[in-house]
Order: structure tokens, then sequence, then C-alpha cells
């Protein structure tokens, strides 16, 4: 870790510690803010975890979800606890872009800054850096943050629960993104005691009716294949959200959904926002979504799993994103079909 040392005098007596996440949190973004939050709160530090927009409501039951900030919420108050903080952690994004309304904020704050993060090509405005691409998550990096400090020995159930969190949300259930490092840093945490079928269970079996109903819409109404591209696409409108209410979160995991048919190795969900189109993309195997992303659409991510946006109508994003995968991914995507078949 850059100027670990640094880091590790700095945090050896209390400070003032804000800890920030990306926009439209995840799991990973939710799990790595509060483990680190109950890491360094029993440290004897003041901490407050404050994210740019609203966080997802099937994450609500996780410990001091409703102590965290929302800062679109809470500006001025949010502003003034930054000001003050000695040292900001920015968890799980590379970019200060991705804080959105916080960016300036956090950029002019003299507080001492550190990024832990598994995207790729982190941007230069932390003192303190932990970069993983290998990773399979942010909380596996807290984890082993938390190794790195020599405080294992300081572990419990809060920590452990909140980090298992972002493992099991950024690798599907342990479908993807795995090593045997992450199954050793596991095996640590049900050795301690925290329950996999219990979080399992609130993570994945969390859906409420409206959920369940939005998901079916988007499945039976808004997917197409793209059958000799072996790509999936769901295009969600302004008119979806309408009918259906559509909240932060809501559409989570609708993505992975694609990829569950055989065939498919590719998989976007594209998403109308009033002032912007949003996109998530899946991939199998050592197809990069990370790179159509990045290339087209102003994102980035990781090789299966990445996201972007841009301004432009919707209906001529999905032509854009159509046109980029019939004219510069097509053999690509067939030919790793016929190899992994």
């Amino acid at each position: 870790m850059q100027n670990f040392d640094q880091l590790k005098d700095l945090l050896a007596s209390p400070k003032r510690i804000v800890i920030t996440s990306h926009a439209n949190p995840d799991g990973d973004a939710l799990g790595s803010s509060l483990g680190m939050y109950h890491y360094l709160k029993k440290q004897g530090h003041r901490i407050t975890v404050i994210m740019p927009t609203e966080m997802p409501d099937f994450l609500c039951w996780m410990k001091d979800f409703d102590q965290v900030l929302v800062y679109e919420n809470t500006r001025t108050f949010s502003t003034k606890i930054v000001k003050e903080a000695e040292i900001i952690f920015a968890l799980d994004y590379n970019s200060i872009s991705r804080i959105e309304n916080m960016s300036s904020l956090v950029a002019n704050s003299t507080a001492y800054k550190v990024m832990i993060d598994h995207h790729m090509y982190p941007e230069d405005f932390c003192q303190s850096v932990l970069s993983d691409t290998s990773a399979s998550s942010t909380c596996q990096l807290v984890y082993e943050f938390i190794e790195l400090m020599g405080d294992v020995n300081e572990l419990n159930v809060d920590i452990l629960n909140a980090l298992y969190v972002g493992i099991l949300t950024d690798t599907g259930g342990f479908r993807y993104a795995t090593s045997a490092r992450l199954f050793r840093i596991v095996a640590s945490m049900l050795e301690f005691g925290i329950d996999n079928n219990k979080l399992s269970d609130l993570v994945f079996n969390s859906y409420t009716v409206k959920s369940f109903n939005l998901l079916a819409h988007c499945i039976s109404d808004c997917l197409e294949i793209i059958e000799d591209c072996n790509t999936g696409i769901v295009a969600v409108s302004q008119a979806d959200h309408k009918r259906f209410n559509i909240q932060r979160g809501d559409l989570e995991g609708v993505v992975n959904f694609i990829l569950k048919i055989q065939k498919i190795r590719c998989a976007v969900l594209i998403t109308e926002r009033r002032e912007i189109v949003k996109l998530s993309m899946r991939s199998k195997g050592d197809f990069s979504v990370q790179k159509i992303c990045s290339t087209y659409f102003n994102g980035g991510g990781h090789k299966n799993a990445s996201g972007g946006a841009i301004k432009k109508p919707f209906k001529e994003v999905i032509k854009i994103f159509k046109d980029v995968i019939n004219n510069e991914y097509k053999d690509e995507l067939t030919k790793k079909l016929m190899v992994e078949l």
C-alpha cells in the first residue's frame, strides 16, 4: 500500500474521519464503507459515512445503515463534516467524478486522503492508495487493509457482516471474480462465526412484490437478444420509471439475469434517466465489457462488470451499443462461444 506507514502513524491517535463511496452505492460500496466504519470506530476515531446519493433499500437491514448521511439530502451538514475531517477514505471508486456533487468538496479538502479500490486506472487524488484490480471487491481489500494494520484480532461480527455483503454482491454469490486468496478470507470469516445462509438470504432473496414485478417486466417486455452476437439488452425507459415508480436499487441485479441465458456472453442494462442514459454491463469468460464502457460510454470498471453513462437520447444510445457490438465485437463474441463450448 502506497504510504502505508504514514497512514498508520496518522491512525495511531483519534482522528475525525469521513468515509465516502461512489454515487448510486451498491453492496460493495456500502459494505466496504460500513465495514471500515465499524473497524475505525472500534479504534476510537470519530467516523462519519457520507454517500453522494440515496442508498439501495434492499440493504437497509445492515447495521448502522441509518447512520449514513446522504449528501444530496444533507448538503449543509455534510459539507461541514467534510471540511472538519482530518482523513477522508475513498472506497470503491477510482475517479473523484464518481462521487458526483461531492467531487469539488472532497477535492478541495485539506484532509489526508486514502483510496482503497479494485477498479482499473485509479486517478491520483489520494496520498495513500491500496489499489488491486485482481481483488474480488473493495470489501476484500478492506479486510486486507485491516490485516496490514495488524488488527485481525480487532475483527468482529459487525465488521465481517458488512464486508461479506460486498464480497457476496460483487462476486454474484461467488460466481465470478473469485480467487484462492478470496476463499481463504471467506473461510476465516466463517470460522469467526458469520452466518453465510442468513446473509445470502438477506442479500439475494430480498425482492419486494414491486421489484419482482419490475424484474418480470424487464425480462418479458424489455429484453432483446442479438442472436448472432450472443448479446442481451434490457432497455428501461423513463416511461417504465414512471409506471413502476423505480427508485434507486430497484434494478439491482437485473443485468445478471440476462447472463443466465446459456449462449449470452455480453449483457447490458440501459436505463433512461432525466438528463442522462446509464449502462450497466456484464460478460462471461474473457470478453471485456470494461473496454466498451471506457471507449464509448465514459465509464469503466472490471473486465466482466462495468458501467458507463452518456448524454444522448435513449434510442440513440441503444443504437450506438448495437452498432459497437455488431461492428467491433461480433467476431470476438462468436469466437469465444465456439472456443468455450
